[in-house]
């Protein structure tokens, strides 16, 4: 979800548009547009479009202040924010990793309720500047009842909700252990998901719009609890553990002079999917299946493995002492199978997903599908 169009960077965090959020953008426009024209006729068509433009500007600047309220306080407890997107249900900070403690967890959840509750006193004085029947007051009227809503609806008790991690941070502090209290908010997320998509139903009959709204609301929200959940579960199992812990010291090495047909049969077909390539016992680069898939058969005989492996100097590594939620990390984001172990010049072993996925069955409280994978990055909804 951080993918998109990138606009800017604010205190150092990449800002991205979601494809999404111009459908959103465009149609909260127009109903502004319809608004002002059915209750302010004789204000100048110039004018009412500017007018929608900008109040609309200031309602998904809202939502952005809301993300950098969490994200401000995040980077405060030393939890560093990947970016943020702005998409079609409103907002999502990505940060690296979960908050280390429930104090920090409770900051950082509270943070953008809080940005949108300064921001509902400061549009309602704004509106008073305005007298009665003036498109000013009812634009600022609106901004403020939006950042209300927007804040109290974001601190009902359900994870990935703010105020699902409100009830996470309490749990966590009362004595249950994080991922216990992560279950515990997530399966309220879910019935509170679940109530969305029930009255999008019925709301649907009366109108459409609104109805479709909630249930969509309601399934994004499902979805997110369960991926959240997942993620923060997995990544609260694996803490403690750092890279040499869950490492194999088998790592299959191939000299540089080597053909690219003799290492397709001697170490491919043998099961090895990768190895690193030396020359004069130094790494030199790292050669995978996909590197020989890449090169025509015809040319395997005359080509070297060192003439298609993955210069050392572009190879991803960790040191031992890394934790296993930065390994992982570094898996998910870089074109990337394994991640060799390194300490100084010496090569301790190797990090694969198969190692991580193993790490975590062994230690996640709750089954782990056929199909996983490394959990994404934290993404705190609107």
């Amino acid at each position: 979800m951080d993918s998109g169009i990138r606009i800017g960077r604010i205190l150092g965090i990449p800002i991205h548009l979601h494809p999404s959020w111009f459908l959103v953008f465009l149609l909260v426009v127009l109903q502004l547009w319809r608004q002002l024209v059915a209750e302010y006729p004789a204000v100048e068509p110039a004018w009412r479009i500017g007018i929608a433009l900008v109040t609309s500007g200031l309602l998904f600047g809202s939502i952005l202040m809301h993300e950098l309220g969490h994200s401000v306080v995040a980077l405060r407890h030393g939890v560093a924010v990947r970016s943020i997107t702005l998409f079609i249900f409103g907002g999502l900070a990505f940060m690296e990793r979960e908050p280390d403690n429930p104090r920090a967890e409770l900051e950082i959840a509270l943070a953008g309720p809080a940005v949108n509750f300064c921001l509902f006193a400061v549009f309602g004085g704004l509106a008073g500047l305005f007298g009665p029947g003036e498109p000013g007051m009812a634009v600022f009227q609106w901004l403020a009842a939006l950042n209300l809503a927007v804040a109290l609806f974001n601190l009902l008790p359900g994870f990935p909700l703010d105020g699902g991690r409100v009830l996470r941070a309490i749990l966590w502090a009362r004595g249950r252990q994080p991922a216990q209290a992560t279950r515990y908010a997530a399966r309220i997320g879910q019935l509170i998901a679940y109530t969305l998509v029930a009255l999008g139903v019925i709301v649907v009959f009366t109108d459409v719009v609104s109805g479709i709204w909630l249930a969509l609301i309601g399934g994004f929200i499902l979805t997110a609890s369960v991926a959240h959940r997942r993620q923060a579960t997995f990544e609260i199992s694996l803490r403690g553990l750092v890279a040499r812990d869950v490492m194999t010291d088998r790592v299959p090495m191939v000299d540089a002079s080597l053909s690219v047909a003799r290492f397709a049969r001697e170490q491919l077909l043998r099961g090895d999917r990768w190895a690193m390539v030396l020359a004069g016992g130094e790494p030199r680069g790292l050669i995978s299946r996909t590197d020989v898939k890449r090169l025509a058969p015809e040319l395997w005989e005359s080509t070297r493995v060192v003439e298609i492996a993955t210069p050392i100097a572009e190879v991803v590594m960790a040191t031992p002492d890394l934790p296993v939620a930065e390994v992982m990390r570094l898996l998910t984001e870089r074109p990337a199978n394994q991640i060799p172990i390194v300490e100084g010049a010496r090569m301790l072993g190797v990090v694969t997903l198969q190692n991580l996925l193993q790490a975590i069955e062994t230690r996640c409280p709750e089954p782990l599908r056929p199909d996983a994978t490394a959990p994404a990055p934290e993404g705190r909804v609107l």
